[in-house]
This record gives C-alpha cells, sequence and structure tokens, in this order.
C-alpha cells in the first residue's frame, strides 16, 4: 500500500527499491520533449536561470538541538502545503539475516503510536510483549530443524496464534491514515528504496499543528503494532512481485549477479528465509539504530511561515533521538574483471537487460552518464531509439540510466530493451553492441547535448513547480549529499558537459568486463549463452 516502485524523474535524487516495473520506467530518466527552436533557446535559458536563483534564495534552513534539519519553502500562493520526511537509511542498511527490514520500517510507520492505533496503550504493550515472547520459542524450536519436536511445534504455534489475536484486540486499524485523511492530507504515501525512505503527504494550511503532531510522534513514538500481519503482507508483496513474475525474477538474478560484495545486490525486498524469522525487537532496533534526528531530513513546502514551521518543530520533533548518525556502509564493491551472465527460461515476453558499473552520484562523472542515458534512449531522438526500434525494427522499447539500484554509492548503468514480436533476445543482443560500437565511430554531436540540456531545464522547471516535487528535491539533495543546493547545482553541472565528456564515460564504463547480462527468452529458443561486442 505504502510503497512507491518506479524511478523518479531525472533531477530525482533517489530510485526505489521494489523495483519489479522499475526499470521498464527508466524512461522517466530522460523526458521525451522536443527541444525548443535554436533561435527561442536563450531567451528561455535565461528566464529558467532567473527563475531557479529566485527560487534557491526563498529557500530557508534550521536545525533542532537533536540534529533534526528542516527546510522551508514558504508559498501562499493557494492554503496547501506539502512536506517530506527523508530518512538516510534504506534497503542498502539491512544486514544478512533481517533483509527486508527497513520496508518494514516503511510499514510500521502507518501502525500508530501510543495514542494513535489502540484502544488500551497499556494493556496493548503488555499483550505485545506476550507476542514476542510466544514468537521467539517458537523460532528457538523450528531452528532445530529436523530435531524439532513435531508437537511441541504445534503448541508454540497455536500459542503464538492466540498472543497475536490477544495484541490484536486493542488495535484500531488504519487509525494514522484516516486521523490525517480526516484533517484533508492527499496523497499519503512513502517509499523504501536502497538510499533511503521516505514519507510524505499534502495538507491544508490550517492543519500545520496537527501535521506536526502526527508526523512527530510517529518518528519520535511509533508501536510496531500487527507487525507479524504486517510481515506476511510484505512476503507476499515479494512474491507476487517477484517469485510470480517472470521479468521481476530477473531483475533479482541480475541484481545479485551484479553485485559481488556491496549490499546493493541484497535485492531490497528481503529474502524470504529472513522475511519469515525476523522479530519486532529487531525491527524496533533497526529504528532505534536509523530513525535518529541526525539521520532525518524534513521538507515543508507551501502557505507555510518559517516562524510557525519552527516553533511546531520544536514542539513536535524535539523528542527524536539525538544519538550520532549511523556509519555509511564501509563495503566497497570489488572492480568487475569478468562478463557475468543471467540467462532466465520462460514462455513469455522475451527481455533483455544490460548493466555496466559506473559511479556514485556524488562522482562529477555522475552528469555524463546521465546525459548518456537520455541520448541512447531519452526518446525519438535518441540513437538506440533510432536504430533498434524506428530503422531496424527489432525492439519495440529501450529504455536507459544510472542508478540502479541506488546512487548513493557506485552502481549499474541499465539499458532495457524489449524485443520485437518474433526477435530472439540473444540476436537483439548483438544488434545493442553493433550500435554502441557505431556511436563510438559516430560520436554525439553538440546539437544532440544541447537539447538534452535544454530538457533538463524544462525538467527543472516542472519539478520545482508542485510543492510535494520541491519538497521532495530538496529533502533528499539534503538526505543524500548533505547540502539541498545541490538540486540546483546539478543544472549547472549539465551545462558544462561536452559531448567529449559523455563520450568519455561511455568508452569507460561500457566494456565486456564491466557488464553484467541478464536475458529472458523463451525455453525452446535454444539461447543458453550469448556472443557479445566490445
Amino acid at each position: 500500500m505504502h510503497a512507491s516502485p518506479s524511478f523518479t524523474s531525472h533531477s530525482r535524487r533517489a530510485a526505489p527499491v521494489l523495483a519489479v516495473v522499475a526499470l521498464v520506467t527508466l524512461a522517466a530518466f530522460a523526458a521525451p520533449a522536443a527541444p525548443a527552436p535554436a533561435r527561442r533557446v536563450p531567451a528561455r535559458a535565461t528566464a529558467i536561470r532567473t527563475g531557479l536563483e529566485a527560487l534557491e534564495r526563498q529557500v530557508k534552513t534550521f536545525t533542532l538541538p537533536n540534529g533534526l534539519t528542516f527546510i522551508v519553502v514558504e508559498r501562499h500562493q493557494a492554503p496547501v502545503f506539502s512536506y517530506q520526511t527523508v530518512i538516510d537509511a534504506g534497503s542498502v542498511n539491512d544486514q544478512i539475516g533481517t533483509t527486508g527490514l527497513a520496508h518494514m520500517m516503511e510499514h510500521m510507520a502507518f501502525k500508530g503510536t501510543p495514542w494513535v492505533g489502540t484502544t488500551d496503550a497499556a494493556k496493548e504493550q503488555t499483550a505485545l510483549g506476550g507476542e514476542e515472547k510466544a514468537w521467539n520459542a517458537l523460532l528457538d524450536e523450528r531452528r532445530k530443524g529436523a530435531h524439532a519436536d513435531t508437537t511441541a511445534l504445534k503448541r508454540l504455534e497455536a500459542d503464538f496464534d492466540a498472543a497475536q489475536q490477544d495484541a490484536h484486540q486493542y488495535v484500531v486499524p488504519n487509525d494514522f491514515s484516516k486521523w490525517a485523511e480526516q484533517a484533508g492530507a492527499q496523497n499519503m504515501n512513502a517509499f523504501t528504496a536502497d538510499d533511503i525512505t521516505a514519507y510524505f503527504y499534502s495538507m491544508p494550511s490550517n492543519r500545520l499543528e496537527l501535521w506536526a503532531l502526527l508526523e512527530g510522534s510517529r518518528m519520535t513514538h511509533p508501536v510496531f503494532r500487527e507487525f507479524y500481519t504486517e510481515r506476511d503482507v510484505v512476503y507476499e508483496e515479494r512474491r507476487m512481485r517477484y517469485e510470480s513474475s517472470p521479468f521481476g525474477r530477473l531483475l533479482l538474478e541480475f541484481n545479485n549477479a551484479a553485485f559481488a560484495a556491496h549490499p546493493y545486490g541484497l535485492g531490497g525486498i528481503g529474502f524470504p528465509s529472513d522475511l519469515k524469522t525476523f522479530s519486532r525487537t529487531e525491527g524496533e532496533e533497526f529504528f532505534r539504530r536509523n530513525y535518529v534526528a541526525k539521520n532525518m531530513v524534513i521538507s515543508v513546502v507551501g502557505d507555510v511561515t518559517l516562524a510557525d514551521v519552527q516553533r511546531y518543530a520544536q514542539q513536535y520533533f524535539g523528542e527524536l533521538s539525538s544519538a550520532p548518525k549511523p556509519p555509511p556502509v564501509d563495503t566497497v564493491e570489488p572492480e568487475q574483471h569478468a562478463e557475468r551472465r543471467v540467462i532466465l527460461e520462460d514462455p513469455g515476453q522475451p527481455l533483455l537487460l544490460i548493466g555496466w558499473h559506473v559511479p556514485a552520484a556524488s562522482d562529477p562523472r555522475y552528469a555524463s552518464y546521465e546525459a548518456l542515458a537520455d541520448l541512447l534512449a531519452g526518446g525519438d531522438y535518441a540513437r538506440l531509439i533510432k536504430t533498434l526500434v524506428k530503422e531496424k525494427r527489432i525492439a519495440v522499447r529501450v529504455d536507459a540510466g544510472p542508478g540502479f539500484p541506488g546512487e548513493k554509492y557506485p552502481n549499474v548503468f541499465t539499458l532495457f530493451v524489449t524485443p520485437a514480436a518474433g526477435q530472439d533476445a540473444a540476436a537483439v543482443e548483438r544488434e545493442v553492441y553493433a550500435a554502441l560500437e557505431d556511436i563510438r565511430k559516430h560520436p554525439f554531436t553538440v546539437e544532440e547535448l544541447e537539447g538534452y540540456k535544454v530538457r533538463v531545464k524544462a525538467q527543472k522547471i516542472s519539478a520545482v513547480e508542485e510543492n510535494s516535487n520541491l519538497a521532495s528535491e530538496l529533502a533528499q539533495a539534503q538526505t543524500l549529499y548533505g547540502d539541498w543546493r545541490e538540486f540546483f547545482r546539478e543544472q549547472e553541472r549539465v551545462q558544462s558537459l561536452t559531448p567529449a565528456a559523455v563520450m568519455n564515460a561511455m568508452n569507460e564504463a561500457f566494456t565486456r568486463s564491466n557488464r553484467t547480462v541478464g536475458m529472458l527468452v523463451n525455453p525452446d529458443s535454444g539461447t543458453a549463452s550469448t556472443q557479445g561486442g566490445k
């Protein structure tokens, strides 16, 4: 219910996990808008730059004594505001044995507090303690494997079911969402990405204090009620999105193959065994470790005043833990020295997925890879679209982009190709390499890159028009890069790009030894391996 499984716009800051449709939506990295006529570009560019500069001056920030950063932009055109709370912790912070906990935190955030979601907080806490004791006893017996006492297992399973029912009697279902929605909240949602977890909705501006009460309470005093029921929901979510989906299975296999060491390779949703064994106690430990003030950013954009936000922030978020920010992931993915291939046989639509390791989004070269994605597959103007889709007609769709499955750490630039009817994925793969080789012989032109720059300018304006989008951009830039101004600096990096820089980035990453290939083929196709180009 609360996951948002899709890549965000080109000016985005995160690529959410649970991305069973993620690679299909890679086109979101590059808007298909056609370049404006050349004679109009200078005036339009100046207007856009001036508008962004004016907006940047409107951004205000403050930090509470506990370390929680707030970003505020006052916009009084309509009596509403939007916000985004971003936690600098996502699936990349999961650990072996408890994978999927970051996603569970997203679900738990909607379960309420000691004051919202229960009929009797004191009795519920006692019942939850009994539930946890019953689960631990059951898990201890299950861990005996073949030596487990079957009679004891049945008794312990019955005890656990009874303990769950005892705790559930105090639950007021969906109470948190009801309180917010009755006060006018719109578009209430959240997502778990590999890099971050984010919560957001919009609300009438005269409900600012109520928002602060609700959001501050669930971040400070959450109650992980219905934990095991929700854990089963996540398990079913995994089964439906991945295990029951050919593309989902391919995506997981590709992800696992592309990363040998870094936790990006864990897949985000959680391993089935972990989703059946981790406990509420372990979930609460994850929350206490990661949901601390110094590890969070909250942006508020709309019909608010800085003074009001400051007052309510201190009142309702001041109790957030002032514990140190957790350290980043230290594991560095080793350099890949040999091509890796995943061939999945299925009678469905053949698919082709090719990935190359590229630097993190904080690397100066990253802007070149974002430009490369647009110039390869951003729209009808793009090289691979022209060659594979329009001219040779061997593919019906080509998507491209860096940032899989995240951007905070070195990641994978992916090409996702849907072959046309009757086309073999292996044959299409060879045509992809031939098209890339042709680009090496005929590099991107100044005109092509100028078109991309115009499109990015338009995307920037689009990203700041809505309060919710601006709140997202600023909070995520602050979280991932330590400075919300990076949202505006990104535009400057794009405008300074040269065709040579884009080609250098492509040639550096797009080598056979650096790539991972995932392929969905029909069982009768005879494809077990394929020879690739450079």
